[in-house]
């Protein structure tokens, strides 16, 4: 009967410990990002374009499941300037002004945790971007002009939560810019972002 009482006080006691480590919760946040160096836009043989991306605004929320597994929802805007004639605009640089993109994920990675209140998970996340119809006509991501183009991404990220609920989350992402015709060339079709967002974890 000892061993009994002896055996749920300890249970009772470890219990806010185990529920401490408990990484599920929903986040909520925001952050900008960079693009690392100049996208290249091939067409019709000739010397590729330069598409530039100015700093970028995101806007996320996500679910983490457990120490492992997450869900990711991202919303951006990125304004994007070109640098060589294009046969649209025959200007040596033109403002394509803000694009818009949607992103859902998957995310896996592990929790460690650094003490009792602060927890940091690498991770790596695959997804699928939706973009809107300017962007999707004027990179010709689709043959069709009304149509929205679905494109894939991945990415590298390390999150770092306090105890107060705070996260701070960088990543390196790649999103696959190719045209609708034509072959995959990634040195040519990855657009490269750097990307800080710092949130709350319920």
């Amino acid at each position: 009967m000892k061993k009994i009482l002896l055996a749920s006080t300890l249970v009772l006691l470890s219990a806010p410990s185990f529920a401490a480590k408990d990484s599920s919760g929903f986040r909520v946040g925001g952050g900008f990002g960079t693009d690392f160096g100049n996208y290249q836009l091939r067409e019709e043989g000739r010397r590729g374009l330069s598409i530039e991306a100015d700093p970028t605004f995101v806007l996320e929320a996500g679910y983490d499941f457990n120490d492992i597994f997450a869900i990711n929802v991202k919303g951006s805007a990125t304004g994007n300037k070109i640098y060589g004639k294009h046969r649209r605009t025959q200007r040596e640089l033109y403002n394509l002004g803000t694009t818009y993109d949607l992103v859902v994920e998957a995310e896996a990675g592990y929790t460690f945790e650094l003490d009792r209140s602060t927890s940091i998970k690498p991770y790596v996340a695959l997804g699928a971007v939706g973009y809107d119809k300017k962007t999707t006509e004027f990179y010709e991501f689709e043959d069709d002009k009304d149509k929205n183009a679905i494109k894939a991404r991945g990415a590298l990220g390390v999150r770092m939560t306090l105890g107060n609920g705070v996260y701070v989350d960088g990543r390196v992402q790649a999103t696959d810019f190719s045209p609708k015709s034509g072959d995959f060339k990634p040195k040519d079709h990855l657009l490269t972002q750097g990307l800080i967002t710092v949130g709350y974890k319920f």
